[in-house]
């Protein structure tokens, strides 16, 4: 049986914030582990589902502001994959767009060998949110 753990955690206190508040880091995660590898040296494998955060209206998410990655990993694959959707033009004109949803996968599949132990991965990723005019 395997065992997959999904979490996101988002920054709060998006309506409260006033007209001097530029930027706001966001915070998104996910990870996954999964049973060991057996005696007979079947590998076993975890995925998330899709880890979703949208931004509120008048909000984009800076890609290029994205940092993070994978905090602990074991096994022979564990990946954290990151998405962008829902591209809105941020300077009316100008062709230059933004997202304004952010995705995280997190796949893990356990060691290769018998009784090699079980395969994790853990991401955490920030990216900056900001305000524009729509």
């Amino acid at each position: 049986m395997m065992k997959i753990t999904m979490y996101a955690v988002v920054a709060a206190a998006l309506a409260t914030a006033g007209p001097a508040v530029r930027a706001q880091m966001q915070t998104i995660t996910a990870g996954c582990t999964t049973d060991a590898t057996g005696g007979d040296g079947v590998r076993r494998a975890c995925t998330t589902e899709m880890t979703r955060i949208s931004a509120p209206d008048g909000h984009v998410f800076a890609e290029r502001t994205l940092v993070g990655g994978k905090t602990s990993a074991n096994g022979s694959e564990h990946d954290c994959r990151v998405g962008w959707d829902d591209f809105v033009e941020v300077i009316p004109g100008t062709k230059i767009l933004q997202p304004r949803t952010i995705t995280l996968q997190a796949h893990a599949r356990s060691p290769r060998g018998h009784f090699s132990g079980r395969g994790w991965v853990a991401c955490r990723y920030e990216v900056q949110m900001a305000r524009y005019q729509p």
